[in-house]
């Protein structure tokens, strides 16, 4: 097998990969630390309609780049403006780290969506991530899920939002 045909071999995988359910978004790992032996990883997202990532941050920065739809991205900027924009198909949103954001899908549509972040963001998605069914409407979470997910963001040092916190930006969560 040549390189060239090799290269291509290794990275066809990447389409194959499972789908799973971190949290009400579909994501795919489609390239891990170890894939690319550094600190970096790519994820595709695809996040339903109506779902919503709660007001957080965590010390890895993500640079996501929307593929379809339009995203609506919340960053929390000290001394600076602070708000919500929207990040439509072709475009990108950067968060550096330890930004308090949050991220909401108000379209009809599914958002899908390409991140590139680090090593620890990475760790924290594979500690939540559920195999996907995709024969079975994805549930509302259980309190116990819920309860993995904030136990998981203290292990990897995020910060979450309150309820209160999250209904100040206009998110209102379990």
């Amino acid at each position: 097998m040549s390189v060239k045909s090799q290269t291509k071999a290794e990275s066809a995988h990447n389409a194959d990969q499972e789908v799973f359910n971190a949290a009400g978004v579909l994501i795919q790992f489609l390239a891990s630390p170890e894939d690319v032996q550094d600190a970096i990883c790519l994820i595709r997202g695809i996040m339903p309609a109506t779902v919503v990532v709660p007001l957080h941050s965590h010390p890895e920065p993500e640079v996501i780049y929307v593929l379809e739809g339009s995203l609506e991205v919340f960053r929390a900027e000290n001394g600076g403006r602070s708000g919500w924009t929207t990040v439509a198909s072709g475009e990108v949103a950067t968060i550096p780290g330890n930004v308090q954001h949050a991220l909401r899908n108000t379209s009809s549509g599914p958002v899908t969506s390409v991140l590139v972040t680090k090593s620890g963001l990475y760790n924290f998605f594979r500690a939540i991530a559920k195999p996907f069914d995709p024969n079975q409407q994805p549930a509302t979470p259980t309190p116990e899920a819920v309860q993995e997910l904030l136990a998981a963001s203290a292990k990897y040092g995020f910060w979450m939002g309150s309820p209160e916190e999250n209904a100040a930006i206009g998110l209102h969560i379990l």
